[in-house]
């Protein structure tokens, strides 16, 4: 994936794998205001590693996320797994869910009244923006890897202009 101008003509590398590019793509289409599921085409992929029904795949996809998005976004793409997902969200967050399924009921403060209710199945991601209040329930064996996306340094919180100018490598 090249990015445009407007990213500082940072080169994303062409074997950047393709679930991240997915990743990527979704967020420039999500509004810091709704929350959004994406039904990825590829699956999450951890360079050496093959296990993905160990919460070892869960720790090695978090970071491997993590850097990679941080690099791709712009933005400190931190981990967050491990702590509580009910509630309200102090940060944009993605969950990736690694195995099994989960219910999320998601308010906003646009609508607090009005949760939506979606189900998350393995490889889906749901971003949630800052703000949203939300309830989980896991079936058994789920696993979820979370991640907190920052504000860019400009403050103005994420910045869609750089994928507006994202391609395909040819």
């Amino acid at each position: 994936m090249v990015w445009g101008s407007a990213y500082d003509g940072t080169d994303v590398p062409k074997s950047q794998e393709a679930y991240v590019e997915e990743v990527v793509l979704f967020l420039h289409a999500c509004t810091d205001r709704s929350p959004a599921l994406l039904w990825p085409e590829q699956e999450p992929a951890v360079p050496d590693t093959t296990d993905r029904t160990s919460p070892a795949f869960d720790r090695r996809l978090s970071a491997y996320l993590a850097r990679s998005l941080t690099s791709a976004l712009g933005v400190p793409v931190t981990e967050t797994s491990g702590t509580p997902l009910d509630g309200p969200a102090t940060t944009h967050t993605l969950v990736v869910q690694t195995a099994g399924r989960s219910h999320w009921a998601v308010a906003t403060a646009q609508e607090p009244e009005r949760p939506l209710v979606l189900p998350l199945l393995t490889s889906e991601v749901l971003y949630l923006p800052r703000g949203s209040r939300t309830t989980v329930t896991a079936s058994a064996g789920s696993r979820l890897v979370s991640l907190s996306l920052g504000t860019p340094a400009h403050g103005r919180g994420l910045d869609r202009e750089p994928f507006r100018a994202a391609r395909r490598p040819e």
